[in-house]
């Protein structure tokens, strides 16, 4: 069971949480969630939802996502990378591959891991 209080945060976890202790977070804090752990528990990659999400999980969608969180046009992007616009479009709509050496420059620009683009 696990016993949680959103603020001030206190997650309290155990196989059985004493009756008094869940009194006393109840009375004291208002916002306090109970989670009971032998519920049924599913693997989340088999989730239809996560399924749905990863299906858009493709490394030219990835790059498109950092590159626009990092405020990039393709231009921008190709300049640093060196290579021209036309190719950063192509990788991102996935008609062209990203190369070991692309993803590793891709990881240095974005302050990531090299294996989110490939």
């Amino acid at each position: 069971m696990l016993a949680v209080v959103k603020k001030p945060h206190i997650e309290i976890s155990a196989e059985k949480i004493p009756e008094k202790l869940l009194t006393f977070l109840k009375e004291n804090y208002h916002n306090v969630e109970l989670i009971d752990d032998d519920e049924e528990q599913i693997d989340i990659s088999q989730a239809q939802w996560y399924l749905d999400i990863a299906k858009g999980r493709t490394p030219g969608a990835t790059l498109k996502r950092y590159r626009k969180r990092a405020g990039m046009t393709q231009v921008d992007l190709g300049n640093r990378l060196g290579i021209l616009k036309q190719n950063v479009s192509a990788m991102e709509r996935g008609a062209r591959g990203i190369s070991k050496s692309t993803a590793y420059k891709l990881a240095e620009i974005f302050q990531t891991e090299p294996g989110r683009f490939i």
